[in-house]
């Protein structure tokens, strides 16, 4: 090992409305020295998620960011020094490792974030499909979705990492699918690479198109927008429909550290309050790592399912540290300006 700098990004500058570069700053330090128990890890990959803009203004599954901590992120990390047998110089793992090109990894951290991932296995993959994403998707549907033959589900997001996924676990259980994406090219490849129907969220006239093609009604609705998105759909939904809320992307930009957290359903009209009521509508929204106890056997499934060719896991994968900052400012909250699938970045 030849690196005596340990490169990192760390959290600069108050946050105050959207994300932008220059809360960011470079901040390279030496290589940290392992004390028993622990293993240094190099990051192989960073995923960039939406999610990212919710750790600086509160504490969910991690601790909240503070002023001048590294940049938190997940990622796939490779183990290059260890003093604990159970971390074997070689081997990958998953954890929050953060936006930094090593970190160390505990004998006593949180084993649903560190992990050893499957060998033999694409890095896309581990941090994508069989990772975050991929639960988020799977357990979702496992938990919510009653068999669907002949039932219509409403799928947001559906060109985005976990979206996209949701719509085809949906389709093979036998839903009809509605994918919502941004745009025509978009729209376009959630119906060839998916195989489900598709619809621009931004044309004109949402709730009026969305209400033509779902003359019976919605049987299951997975909601990761919030916002004009879901008040097009609530009207359509049957009594006690599935309501799979798992994010609020309309509206993390508002989210401001130091200021209360605004409601998962905040966007909901007085109208809307009540037609939830009457009809026994209820957002489920759980933290994705209260059911790790059943990732091998989501794992297992997800991997079968790819063997197959039933489902597949879109991934763009951007290269150079120099470039996160910009990834997820531009890439993660671009995805509503065009990108497709999951994003990670290759320091």
């Amino acid at each position: 090992m030849t690196e005596q700098v340990n490169r990192r990004w760390i959290y600069a500058r108050p946050l105050e409305g959207s994300l932008a570069i220059d809360h960011f700053a470079r901040d390279d330090v030496p290589l940290p020295t392992l004390r028993q128990g622990q293993a240094l890890v190099r990051t192989r990959l960073i995923s960039i998620d939406p999610a990212n803009r919710l750790y600086f203004a509160m504490q969910a599954y991690r601790p909240q960011l503070q002023l001048g901590d590294v940049m938190a992120g997940f990622g796939i990390g490779e183990v290059v020094a260890s003093t604990d047998p159970r971390f074997r110089v070689g081997d990958l793992w998953h954890g929050d490792f953060g936006w930094q090109d090593y970190a160390v990894l505990n004998s006593y951290d949180r084993n649903e974030f560190t992990y050893r991932c499957t060998p033999d296995t694409d890095d896309d993959a581990l941090l994508g499909l069989y990772g975050i994403t991929g639960m988020t998707a799977w357990f979702g549907v496992d938990l919510l979705a009653r068999p669907g033959a002949g039932q219509t589900a409403v799928v947001a997001g559906a060109s985005g990492a976990c979206g996209g996924l949701i719509a085809q676990l949906l389709r093979i259980r036998g839903f009809r699918v509605i994918g919502l994406a941004g745009g025509g090219a978009n729209c376009a490849r959630v119906r060839a690479d998916f195989g489900v129907e598709a619809m621009d969220y931004r044309a004109p006239d949402l709730a009026a198109r969305l209400a033509a093609l779902c003359p019976e009604g919605v049987d299951f609705f997975s909601d990761g927008a919030g916002g004009t998105v879901s008040c097009a759909t609530l009207p359509l939904m049957k009594p006690g429909a599935p309501w799979y809320h798992y994010g609020n992307l309309a509206d993390y930009d508002q989210i401001v550290p130091g200021q209360p957290i605004p409601r998962n359903d905040g966007f909901l009209t007085p109208e809307l309050r009540a037609l939830c009521k009457e009809r026994r509508l209820r957002p489920s929204f759980f933290v994705v790592f209260d059911h790790y106890c059943r990732r091998p056997e989501a794992e297992a499934d997800l991997r079968a399912l790819q063997a197959e060719g039933r489902i597949i896991a879109p991934a763009t994968t951007l290269e150079g540290f120099e470039n996160l900052p910009r990834a997820l400012v531009e890439g993660a909250f671009g995805a509503r300006r065009g990108k497709f699938g999951k994003l990670n970045l290759r320091p």
